[in-house]
């Protein structure tokens, strides 16, 4: 009896899957990490779908190489994707008309790979936004460049409709700046698009929409709260206080109007006594890439 208990207890852990957190490394400027296992409410069954066609893209060898997309990153390092942005002009939106704006140019981005502690393929977790109707998508550099040894099958994007789009090309890659611009394959199907804002604003009310923790289509609000320079980088950074985490890097941060101002990237805790398990914690930054930077990626449509 003792026996057949045990073998029902490994069945039902076999097919409810692995809950295996996979973490890269956190320096001290806590970048927000793309790959994250833990359950989140009413994200479990869009997580699934996605997986099961990703699954069926990589076994058909419908996708590109993970291999290939650290080529082009590489290649195309610092470089200007060539990706021409038109001008456009947007009205203020309320909160409810916000989430919806964002929602239909928010992606889910995510790696596939084989679990090491079950037989299942998992999905990492990672956000992103569309800047171009024919697949032209922004993320984070960091999401692209993970520091661990896993050994991933190929980069992917999913829409809130649950459609799958294969990632092909890394057009641009700036770890300084922590941004990459990503193509993906649409066959044809044109993308939702975020205006690009001129530029970002202290003070400003702005909203972040992201997958923290794999909560999918997950939108808050706040305003920018300073500009800084990266320590490490040199690079100019803002603050804001719309709460993000891990999850949601790569994410879109508008202003009211629904312009980018930002892209998501990290997060910076200060407590008590300058240790993380010692003392309260007082502050937790929230650091943004600035629209500024990301100009410099793309050109100007005439």
């Amino acid at each position: 009896m003792k026996f057949n208990y045990i073998i029902y207890l490994t069945l039902v852990a076999l097919f409810n899957g692995c809950n295996s957190t996979k973490h890269v490394p956190e320096p001290n400027e806590n970048v927000v990490v793309e790959i994250q296992e833990d359950e989140a409410e009413n994200s479990s069954e869009f997580v699934k779908a996605a997986s099961l066609k990703i699954d069926a893209i990589v076994a058909a060898k419908k996708h590109t190489p993970f291999n290939k997309l650290k080529e082009d990153r590489d290649e195309n390092f610092e470089a200007n994707s060539g990706v021409e942005i038109a001008h456009t002009t947007s009205e203020k939106k309320t909160g409810h008309d916000m989430y919806y704006h964002l929602q239909k140019s928010t992606l889910y981005i995510g790696s596939s790979y084989l679990c090491d502690q079950c037989p299942n393929t998992h999905l990492s977790a990672a956000s992103g936004f569309v800047i171009h109707e024919d697949g032209i998508v922004v993320t984070n550099y960091h999401v692209i460049s993970p520091k661990d040894t896993i050994e991933y099958d190929g980069l992917f994007a999913i829409d809130y409709d649950g459609n799958v789009y294969v990632v092909t090309e890394v057009l641009s890659a700036s770890k300084a700046n922590d941004l990459a611009i990503l193509k993906v394959e649409t066959n044809g199907k044109k993308l939702s698009a975020l205006p690009l804002a001129n530029q970002e604003l202290v003070g400003e009310d702005v909203y972040m929409m992201g997958h923290p923790f794999k909560n999918t289509f997950f939108m808050t609000k706040g305003i920018i709260s300073r500009k800084f320079v990266n320590s490490k980088s040199s690079k100019p950074r803002i603050s804001i206080t719309a709460d993000f985490g891990i999850g949601a890097s790569g994410g879109p941060v508008v202003n009211d109007s629904g312009e980018v101002v930002g892209v998501v990237s990290a997060t910076r805790a200060y407590y008590t006594d300058g240790a993380k398990r010692k003392g309260d914690l007082q502050l937790l930054l929230k650091i943004v890439v600035p629209v500024s930077q990301l100009r410099d990626y793309v050109k100007e449509a005439v």
